[in-house]
């Protein structure tokens, strides 16, 4: 075994700063890409079931929708070839590493693109499977772990392993898989390299490992379970400095609220680069084997150097580099930008709104209230929107401004000129003093990129434009994916469906009775936690909508909305609600020590 590893990184470290650069950016790009594809499939598939979220209750009926399914089917077809080029590009680097041939980051993509048209212009979509099936079984558990940060998906996946006859089929697949892989290990390199036929190569990798097979499974057990052991301990590493940098924070309950956060955020990254390495690292060992032991291999240097010449073209291959990572980095900035349904909905638990702006920390509806939204981690600002008399929407929940600033005017009855010459902080404290009245234009421009907005429409009557132009605005942002509109006026919503279908609309009601939310106008029910129910939140999840719970403060309350699975969480403490929704027994004590022994 020493021996293999000692070849292996001798043939690796030959090109080891093009392995890295090439990896790296080849899962960046590809994994941006594929999301992004991902992201507006989800999108059209949840609209052509008639649901607006993705729940634990309603995921069995949306996966056998025939929408659905051409869904997976095309995401499945796209990641089999996705994972043939990065095979075919990992054995044309190893390949040339053999031969002490210096391979370039376009000569590796050249020489992917190459075997990946082979096998598709023969129809080797058998080797595809083969592919997906070797790379689940290598990656399994980070195929775990990753699934256990998507909602609803981590929920099911618990239950279905707390019942035994699911472990049982678990144990089933893995075998099954374990018999598929291990015979075919080298089939990659009988048919990408040798232009074999799916069964040929097949044939000829289980010859290649039945003269082995103790010592290749042996490797492959040892192999994966110290990828998992370093990736745990990489993990818990950074997790203890991670929290002894929060032990600076003077505010206790804001670094419980951080900590669990940052931790996802941690093992989300280390799931991406231990799978990066793991690949790099599988294709290295077994390519050395097959070079070394193939009958007859050595003769065929120049064959090999002929080929990357004819399929290396330099100038396309370049091309190719820059305009995928050119579409993948304007991905990644559209989605941080605009919002998207994979970071937002599906990757979070539960969500936390951020009453009126953080109402507590600063003036309600007001910019700084936004700013100290941001600063406790709130998912969502929570803002009330009028118009003044020229037709500017502004922010503000009461009728007149004689609460927030001594004024028994309504807002209607001003000019923005004229309202912005007022002020809505002094109220609060002196520190807030001269703070004002914010257009709901300004408040865009601030929170676009750094925050959602639920945007509550006050009832101004039938004649009022209030919807029309708070569409507008959000189609002049681009943030239809950023902003949630609610009212307690229906025909608002209905309103809001007719000019932009893609805007999420909730409805604000006062009472948990009727099947409101049966209604295709909304996609989610925005009500008061005391009418909160667990037969309520099933209801509405079975029929594709989402539960806004509002305005929870205390921590009682906190605790039995997170029991009852609601969506989102509306109060005026978003920090003191992330520390009660995601608290972790285990980072809560890591970090209380940390401030004993650090102090």
């Amino acid at each position: 075994m020493s021996t293999l590893i000692k070849d292996t990184w001798r043939i690796f470290k030959f090109n080891q700063k093009n392995a890295f650069v090439f990896g790296f950016l080849f899962r960046v790009v590809t994994t941006i890409l594929y999301l992004t594809i991902l992201n507006k499939g989800i999108l059209f598939a949840l609209r052509m079931a008639g649901y607006s979220y993705l729940t634990a209750a309603n995921i069995g009926a949306f996966l056998v929708k025939p929408w659905t399914l051409i869904l997976l089917l095309v995401m499945a077809v796209m990641g089999i070839l996705i994972l043939t080029l990065e095979t075919g590009c990992f054995l044309t680097l190893y390949q040339g590493s053999f031969y002490s041939w210096r391979m370039r980051p376009w000569e590796i993509l050249a020489g992917g693109f190459s075997k990946l048209a082979d096998e598709v212009q023969k129809g080797n979509w058998r080797l595809g499977l083969l592919i997906l099936a070797n790379y689940a079984f290598s990656n399994l558990y980070l195929m775990y772990r990753l699934l256990t940060h998507v909602k609803p998906l981590n929920f099911v996946l618990t239950e279905m392993i707390r019942q035994p006859w699911w472990r049982a089929a678990l144990v089933l697949f893995l075998i099954l898989l374990l018999v598929t892989v291990v015979p075919g290990l080298y089939a990659f390199h009988a048919c990408m390299i040798e232009q074999k036929s799916f069964w040929d190569g097949y044939i000829k990798s289980w010859c290649f490992v039945r003269r082995r097979l103790f010592k290749v499974v042996c490797l492959m057990l040892i192999y994966y379970g110290a990828a998992i052991i370093g990736l745990r301990l990489v993990y818990w590493f950074c997790v203890l400095i991670t929290a002894a940098a929060m032990t600076l924070l003077p505010d206790n309950r804001l670094a419980l609220a951080i900590l669990p956060a940052a931790c996802d955020r941690i093992e989300l990254v280390l799931i991406f680069f231990t799978s990066m390495l793991m690949t790099i690292g599988n294709f290295g060992a077994l390519s050395l084997q097959y070079l070394q032991f193939g009958s007859g291999y050595k003769r065929k240097e120049k064959g090999f150097y002929q080929a990357h010449r004819k399929y290396a073209n330099r100038r396309m291959a370049v091309v190719v580099m820059a305009a995928s990572v050119g579409i993948s980095l304007f991905s990644l900035f559209y989605a941080v930008r605009n919002g998207s349904v994979i970071t937002g909905d599906i990757l979070k638990e539960i969500q936390i709104t951020a009453h009126r702006g953080s109402s507590k920390a600063a003036p309600e509806n007001t910019l700084a209230a936004m700013a100290k939204a941001v600063e406790e981690l709130a998912d969502f600002v929570e803002i009330d929107v009028q118009e003044t008399k020229d037709g500017v929407v502004v922010l503000g929940h009461d009728t007149t401004l004689k609460r927030v600033s001594g004024v028994n005017r309504p807002i209607s009855s001003y000019t923005f000129e004229e309202l912005k010459k007022l002020e809505a902080g002094s109220w609060f404290s002196g520190e807030f003093k001269g703070e004002p009245i914010p257009s709901l234009e300004q408040v865009m421009e601030y929170c676009k990129g750094r925050i959602n907005i639920n945007i509550e429409l006050k009832n101004l009557g039938s004649e009022s434009l209030l919807p029309d132009k708070v569409v507008e605005l959000i189609g002049k942002y681009q943030m239809k994916e950023q902003c949630v509109v609610t009212s307690s006026r229906f025909s608002y919503l209905v309103r809001i469906r007719e000019l932009a279908p893609d805007i999420r609309t909730g409805y604000i009601v006062s009472a948990a009775y009727g099947n409101y939310y049966s209604s295709d106008t909304i996609d989610f029910i925005s009500l008061r936690s005391s009418f909160v129910t667990e037969r309520l939140v099933e209801a509405a999840h079975e029929k594709g909508k989402a539960v806004h719970a509002w305005t929870v403060n205390s921590k009682s309350e906190l605790e039995r909305m997170k029991m009852l699975g609601v969506d989102n969480i509306i109060t005026d403490y978003p920090v003191l609600a992330r520390e009660i929704v995601y608290r972790e027994e285990a980072t809560e004590t890591l970090l209380e020590y940390l401030r004993l022994v650090l102090r």
